[in-house]
């Protein structure tokens, strides 16, 4: 960074020890040149080996057929006088036999010695593959070597040698020191003119390209604008990349806190999580509504949020035991209800504290009704049991000599079975419409059940000098089970007779509004209290104890009416003013008109 801000002159000072730096690597070249000529001629002639193996094998095989080697021997010779640098080639057999020599006549080949322990041809015998660089012991002169094995097509091995004489590279060497000093000459010209060319084309846009990374580091670009120049267009592209990726990975991150709030938006339980510190870091919307908060509630402690130690406890023991709480507390305003509290340390490594609020009110409900249920089935059960216990131990202690009062307590004793044996069938009614699905539903005609309910409580209502006046017209039919409906009409009427006043009336309504069926069943009695509307569709709940049990009611009537009811898809509703009445309507889904027409087929088969 310090070097962009300097002046050009400045920027161009370091350029200058390039010439020294030229000068040095051309004295330094000027040493090591003998030793690079060489290693440079024996890769060029390995290079020559791999072209010129094959030929001198296949040269080799039409010899052999021959019968004498004097072919390969000319073939050689001709190869050699066909190069440039007069390169000296021999062939060489495994146990060192020399078969062919280029630099030697046919008679000088007969007297050459064993190549056997050549440096090159122990090499290429040992590897496949040998160098040297020495005097030749045949012609007297320094060479450059490299050998190669191959083997002909009868599988018979045999060295290939390529040599070049040293005084080629010397010539060579001389050709190079002379450029390399024009070179070194023409080099600080060229320097000059480079300097000023690299300052133009790479420091000023290198400089450019500092600002836009700094613009990017600092947000206020997304991308840097990609020079001309390939080197620094590279950069630029890459820095262009390392934006995108971490542009991808904060998206991600983005998404995954999203995310990670729709799941918490999604909750029906409320979670709050709080830091190290017992301070709240974040709380989702369900916990807002349990505990009725608004405004902020990051930074704040648990007791400033909510005044609820239990809370503040859990959060507390977490954060200090690092191991999961539970507890409970209630809330009382706007209503009461029932929160079950859970909490647990932040996984992770971070230090921290989850807690999650679920509303039991409903379950705590329904467990308190289970217990007031098998409280009232005792208690219900217990005051018949004991009174035939009663009224049995009485008969056995003599009663059974007095046939009046016999007579008198074992009806009694009936009436107490009855009394148990409409309890257990409700029981047994409601446990079926809770746990059961209907049978196989069919088009019920529901005046023709009202109009049979009717008749069959009509005795009921005379004794009770209650008028009983249905008004049922052809309506729809709906789908259900038959014996239900009837028991749930039954359930109605029965009811309406027993808690209305003499010479009052009991009216049954039907009417049907697509695509629903309405009943209702409206009478002129006692009416029910408001503060027991609620109530009424609970089991054993009585509004007048003491009169429903002497009218024999089980307290479960009402209970069956809603059962079947929402069994078939319907809903209940009781309007009712104490003292002057009060109407029940049940509504029920119609039966499809497929299933209607049906039942008009089979009616009339």
């Amino acid at each position: 960074m310090r070097l962009i801000g300097l002046p050009p002159k400045l920027r161009l000072a370091p350029l200058w020890p390039a010439l020294a730096a030229v000068l040095t690597a051309t004295a330094a070249l000027w040493v090591l040149m003998p030793g690079l000529l060489e290693q440079s001629a024996a890769v060029q002639l390995r290079d020559t080996l791999r072209i010129l193996a094959p030929v001198v094998a296949e040269a080799r095989e039409r010899s052999a057929r021959e019968s004498h080697d004097s072919g390969l021997q000319g073939w050689v010779r001709a190869i050699s006088h066909g190069t440039e640098n007069g390169l000296r080639i021999t062939v060489v057999r495994s146990d060192g036999t020399v078969i062919a020599d280029s630099s030697r006549t046919a008679e000088q080949l007969a007297t050459m010695e064993n190549h056997a322990e050549r440096p090159e041809i122990r090499a290429a015998l040992a590897t496949g593959e040998g160098v040297s660089v020495r005097r030749s012991g045949t012609t007297g002169r320094p060479y450059v070597y490299a050998a190669r094995t191959v083997t002909d097509a009868r599988g018979r091995l045999v060295v290939v040698r390529v040599a070049e004489p040293l005084s080629h590279l010397q010539a060579l060497r001389g050709k190079i020191a002379a450029s390399m000093l024009l070179a070194a000459l023409a080099g600080g010209v060229a320097i000059l003119v480079i300097s000023l060319w690299i300052d133009r084309r790479v420091f000023r846009p290198f400089y450019r390209l500092v600002k836009g990374a700094s613009a990017l580091a600092s947000g206020r670009a997304r991308r840097v604008e990609v020079p001309d120049e390939e080197e620094l267009a590279a950069l630029a592209l890459a820095l262009n990349r390392l934006a995108e990726t971490a542009e991808a990975q904060f998206a991600a991150v983005r998404g995954e806190r999203d995310q990670l709030k729709a799941i918490l938006a999604s909750m029906a339980e409320g979670v709050l999580v709080v830091g190290a510190d017992g301070r709240a870091l974040l709380a989702n919307p369900a916990f807002f509504k349990l505990f009725h908060l608004s405004g902020e509630v990051t930074g704040q402690t648990v007791l400033e949020l909510l005044r609820q130690p239990e809370l503040a406890r859990i959060v507390e023991d977490t954060l200090r035991l690092g191991q999961p709480q539970s507890g409970q507390i209630e809330l009382q305003s706007p209503e009461r209800r029932t929160l079950l509290l859970a909490s647990a340390a932040l996984a992770g490594g971070e230090r921290g504290a989850v807690v999650v609020a679920r509303d039991t009110t409903e379950l705590t409900r329904v467990a308190d009704m289970r217990r007031d249920f098998v409280g009232n089935v005792s208690h219900e059960l217990k005051t018949p049991l004991a009174a035939i216990r009663g009224f049995a131990e009485t008969l056995r202690d003599g009663a059974l000599e007095e046939p009046p009062v016999a007579r008198r307590f074992t009806d009694r004793i009936l009436e107490q079975c009855r009394r148990l044996q409409a309890l257990l069938d409700d029981l047994l009614t409601l446990s079926r419409l809770e746990t059961v699905s209907l049978r196989e539903r069919e088009p019920v005609a529901l005046d023709e059940v009202v109009r049979h309910a009717a008749d069959t409580l009509a005795p009921m209502a005379r004794e009770k000098h209650v008028q009983l006046e249905v008004e049922a017209p052809g309506i729809p039919a709906i789908l259900g089970e038959a014996d239900a409906i009837e028991r749930l009409v039954l359930n109605l009427l029965e009811n309406a007779i027993k808690y209305n006043r003499p010479e009052g009336q009991v009216t049954v309504r039907l009417s049907a509004t697509d695509p629903e069926v309405l009943l209702e069943v409206s009478d002129t009695g006692i009416g029910i209290p408001p503060d027991a509307l609620p109530r009424i569709f609970e089991r054993f709940y009585r509004v007048d104890k003491g009169r429903a049990r002497e009218e024999g009611g089980t307290g479960l009537g009402l209970a069956i009416v809603k059962h079947v009811a929402q069994a078939h898809g319907g809903q209940v509703e009781v309007d009712s003013r104490l003292g002057r009445g009060t109407t029940f309507r049940v509504r029920l889904p119609v039966a499809p008109v497929s299933a209607q027409k049906k039942r008009q087929l089979s009616g009339r088969g």
